[in-house]
């Protein structure tokens, strides 16, 4: 019988297959490292980008940006993949609650946020409306603000630095201690802001769309409406002027500003109010052409203000024509009705009144004077659609003034 002999690996051979082994656990472990970092980074990266997205969301609901309170609320995930909480940097004037739609982030043009993409603030990114920051891997947050030089007057500015800048620490609210720079940072400016918010048009608007014409030696009143932009928080939403050509005879301009170039006026000296009333009884039949020009508080300290104009045609008739009742009634009654989309109107600064489709409304004894003002949305605000005194409205002076509206047009006859 054969003997089989076994022979196994020598001290040589295992040695070798355990320094290989080794090796390879040695190269394992330290890919860990890198990897998880990267994972990480890659994580925040998806979370401040979500958090981006959250505050959007929410100034496309309210018109205005969340405060710094309202953040980790707002924001799906408030912390990054190591745990630190997300850090926002918002212009506080953004977050203010408007008093209409066409108001808040709508309004704005300008904010008092730049971002800095270099130490010395010489390449700047204007006009940003917030600031998501993530403290990276070395869990310290070091994009802070800068407001003295060599940040322009009147402004924040936040540096967002090259990534490993060595000694780099902006933000004191977290720890001071300088190290190379890891923040993962996003901004949105405030025109990326408007669109996605869903803002549509110019800021700041005239809504009227005509003047009501008048008639020689009978009452004329019409008044002029602005929206939108950043009004004054007293003494009148708006300043106000007008350009006439050719000059206006027998109106009262006492409580107007009226110049050859209002946009060269100083805005000290426009007219400041909620709105602007043309009233009189005019002497002289003709064609006026009235520019109206209505600026908001965009910038308080400067003049980079919203500005609206818009020209308007004024018809002034003999007298003796069809409007005006022959010239006036004791009281009139209006009648006015609507079909299709919802609209509102109010006599003189009365309650606002809305009108749904296939609605109507009858009210007596009204002045002469009493001004009507038809709008095209309810609540009585947005572009209006008819405005005009009693008088003016009744063009067959029977001292009835019947209005229809259908669509976006109303007719008075």
């Amino acid at each position: 019988m054969l003997l089989q002999s076994k022979k196994g690996l020598t001290l040589v051979e295992v040695a070798i297959v355990l320094v290989i082994l080794g090796l390879l656990v040695g190269l394992g472990a330290s890919l860990i490292g890198p990897l998880t970092k990267r994972a990480k980074l890659t994580e925040t990266r998806d979370i401040v980008n979500a958090a981006t997205e959250s505050v959007i969301g929410f100034t496309a609901k309210n018109n205005r940006l969340p405060t710094s309170t309202e953040f980790p609320q707002v924001v799906r995930n408030p912390n990054d993949s190591w745990g630190k909480g997300l850090v926002y940097f918002v212009d506080s004037a953004l977050t203010n609650p408007p008093s209409n739609p066409a108001e808040g982030i709508c309004g704005r043009k300008t904010t008092n946020v730049i971002v800095c993409t270099d130490a010395n603030c010489n390449n700047q990114i204007q006009n940003v409306a917030f600031i998501v920051v993530s403290g990276g891997p070395n869990y310290n947050v070091q994009t802070g603000p800068l407001t003295n030089s060599p940040c322009p007057p009147g402004k924040t500015c936040y540096r967002v630095y090259p990534q490993d800048t060595p000694n780099i620490d902006d933000y004191s609210g977290d720890f001071t201690r300088q190290q190379e720079y890891d923040d993962i940072v996003k901004w949105v400016s405030l025109d990326e802001l408007r669109i996605k918010a869903g803002c549509q048009g110019a800021q700041l608007k005239i809504l009227n769309n005509e003047l009501p014409y008048g008639y020689v030696g009978q009452s004329y009143e019409a008044k002029i409406y602005a929206e939108g932009g950043v009004p004054f928080s007293s003494g009148g939403k708006y300043r106000w002027c007008i350009e006439v050509n050719p000059s206006l005879s027998g109106f009262d301009v006492s409580q107007l500003t009226i110049s050859s170039d209002c946009l060269g006026l100083a805005e000290a000296s426009w007219r400041q109010a909620d709105y602007i009333t043309i009233s009189g009884t005019p002497n002289t039949p003709g064609t006026y052409l009235l520019t109206f020009f209505a600026r908001d508080n965009q910038d308080p300290t400067g003049s980079n203000d919203n500005i609206a104009q818009k020209t308007l045609v004024l018809t002034i008739n003999p007298f003796g024509g069809g409007g005006g009742g022959g010239g006036g009634c004791a009281s009139y009654a209006l009648s006015i009705s609507n079909q299709g989309n919802s609209k509102s109107f109010r006599i003189d600064s009365g309650p606002c009144q809305n009108l749904g489709n296939g609605d109507s409304s009858y009210i007596s004894g009204l002045g002469n004077s009493s001004v009507l003002t038809v709008y095209i949305n309810t609540w009585c605000w947005g572009t209006i659609l008819l405005s005009g005194t009693m008088q003016n409205l009744d063009t067959n002076g029977d001292c009835q003034v019947n209005v229809s509206c259908q669509g976006n047009n109303c007719i008075a006859n």
